[in-house]
């Protein structure tokens, strides 16, 4: 046996156990988002697996495989969070039947911080009083000026 077939076999042995445990993680959960989360670790352990199977091996057909199972993995990881995200109702809000997609009590640029929520040295965006949205229109980060202070 040389080295290299000796690192492979033990990195398959920590492959092996380390499978076990996500599996038994999986049969158990508590919650479902522990099952999901286990799902995608099986999922990484197995392009692991055949990674290790290409190194030994040389195959060529493992690449592309690899690549698709990390594709459709991410595909189901994004469905379900979307699928989790629509199960939970706001708090204080009534969920309705109707809209395909659940409202958000934020505006666009509220979810990225692009400014400092006490409006202190480094703020970069300010929002204009009247209409509780980003001031873009001057380019700064002042609020619009009034007619007095445009006059001068």
């Amino acid at each position: 046996m040389t080295p290299f077939e000796i690192v492979l076999l033990v990195c398959g042995a920590v492959l092996a156990v380390t499978t076990v445990s996500v599996v038994y993680r999986m049969i158990v959960g508590p919650t479902i988002l522990d099952r999901a989360v286990s799902t995608d670790v099986l999922v990484v352990l197995v392009v692991m697996a055949m990674a290790l199977h290409t190194a030994h091996t040389r195959a060529e057909w493992a690449g592309p495989a690899m690549l698709s199972m990390t594709g459709l993995a991410f595909i189901s990881t994004v469905t379900f969070a979307r699928f989790v995200a629509r199960e939970a109702a706001p708090i204080g809000r009534e969920r309705s039947q109707d809209s395909e997609e659940p409202e958000t009590t934020t505006g666009p640029l509220e979810a990225v911080h692009l400014h400092r929520a006490d409006g202190g040295p480094g703020d970069t965006l300010r929002r204009d009083d009247s209409t509780g949205r980003p001031d873009e229109s001057t380019g700064s980060t002042e609020s619009p000026a009034t007619g007095e202070e445009a006059a001068r």
